[in-house]
């Protein structure tokens, strides 16, 4: 196939004029994309993004190295070639390396004259030296040939993902990436599915299912005795519970198949709770009037039950750590600093277990005689 491979370039750019372009009419002479600062459009990233962004995106780099080191960054305090060169070493680019053979020849406007800024660049070409196979030249034409040398001998060395023209790439390597592709999202829509409708990992050692849990419930009722006869006297007495957590999941799920704010979830236990345990609590206090009175109940109304705040708590944790609900995440009011919950796919499922009204036996194992009947008629005819 058709491949296409970008290599950057990359030299300090006013002194090296003549030697680039002869690269570039080098490099595409041999179908390759050579990319360098002067051939980028203006753009909003600051330069060394772009910079890093675009020697990421190469298949290979190439480093010319004359008489100038290059502006410094401040920084660093190195050079921007010489930044360019660490960051496509670090990020394992192919690096080609040209190196002037003989800087002492070159012409005085073409090279450094502060001392320190000579000696940066003396070690900058020392460690080049020392870490890369380098080449060395002395004119435009003679750089340009070596380059092309060099280029051919690296796509054999070290082969890249390179670019392929769209039209170009074959009907069957497309199919096969396509049925890939759709194989890979099949296996994650079956592990995305299979987390929904399943607990989550590690639920297996929590409290669930028909395990129970043990609730202290305060419960309140208002009376009136004979001797208080036109108020009401409010009595209170503690009713301890257990409730498996399937009851609970049955009692609040309905209200969460689509969401629910906390204090109805608290409102609906205790209105479940009420209605299970109103008439002991009743009876317990009619007890402790008696007891405390010594006179008789004459009426009671307004008997609650209401679970405990630390109680409720434990609720609506474990049934999060079971997988079974979670917090809505639907947009509000900023005005609403209310908390909403609603069931998980998993929580959805349990609830319809739970709560769907299953077939009558005696119904079923008579239509299962029918059945029979019918293919017993069926064969004797």
């Amino acid at each position: 196939m058709d491949r296409r491979y970008q290599v950057f370039v990359s030299s300090t750019f006013l002194d090296l004029k003549d030697e680039r372009a002869a690269i570039v009419t080098a490099l595409l002479q041999m179908d390759a994309f050579p990319a360098g600062m002067e051939l980028f459009p203006a753009a909003d990233d600051d330069a060394w993004t772009l910079i890093e962004r675009v020697i990421a995106a190469s298949d290979y780099y190439l480093l010319v190295v004359g008489g100038k080191y290059g502006s410094v960054d401040p920084g660093s305090q190195i050079s921007y070639t010489e930044k360019e060169y660490d960051l496509a070493v670090s990020l394992k680019k192919p690096v080609m390396a040209f190196l002037h053979g003989a800087p002492e020849k070159i012409e005085f406007g073409k090279s450094e004259e502060n001392e320190s800024i000579r000696a940066k660049l003396a070690a900058f070409r020392t460690k080049v030296e020392r870490k890369k196979h380098v080449k060395y030249w002395t004119t435009p034409d003679d750089l340009a040939g070596k380059v092309a040398l060099s280029y051919a001998s690296f796509r054999q060395q070290y082969p890249a993902a390179g670019w392929v023209r769209g039209d170009v790439q074959t009907s069957a390597e497309a199919l096969g990436e396509l049925n890939e592709l759709r194989k890979q999202l099949e296996a994650l829509e079956e592990r995305l599915a299979a987390a929904r409708t399943g607990p989550p990992p590690g639920t297996d050692r929590l409290s669930q299912g028909d395990d129970t849990v043990k609730f202290d419930l305060r419960g309140s009722t208002k009376v009136r005795t004979p001797t208080v006869a036109y108020e009401w006297l409010e009595m209170t007495t503690n009713v301890h519970d257990e409730s498996s957590w399937d009851d609970i999941l049955s009692t609040v799920g309905p209200a969460l198949l689509d969401e629910a704010s906390q204090d109805e979830i608290a409102k609906r236990l205790n209105a479940w709770f009420t209605r299970y345990y109103a008439a002991r609590v009743r009876q317990e206090v009619r007890k402790r009037v008696k007891d405390e009175r010594g006179e008789e109940v004459t009426s009671t109304r307004n008997t609650k039950v209401e679970l405990s705040d630390d109680d409720f708590g434990t609720v609506l944790i474990q049934l999060r750590a079971l997988g079974l609900i979670t917090r809505s995440e639907r947009k509000r009011s900023v005005h609403d600093r209310g908390t909403y919950w609603t069931l998980t796919p998993y929580g959805d499922v349990q609830l319809t277990t739970l709560r769907a009204i299953s077939r009558d036996p005696l119904a079923e194992r008579a239509a299962d005689a029918n059945e029979e009947g019918d293919e017993a008629d069926q064969e004797e005819s």
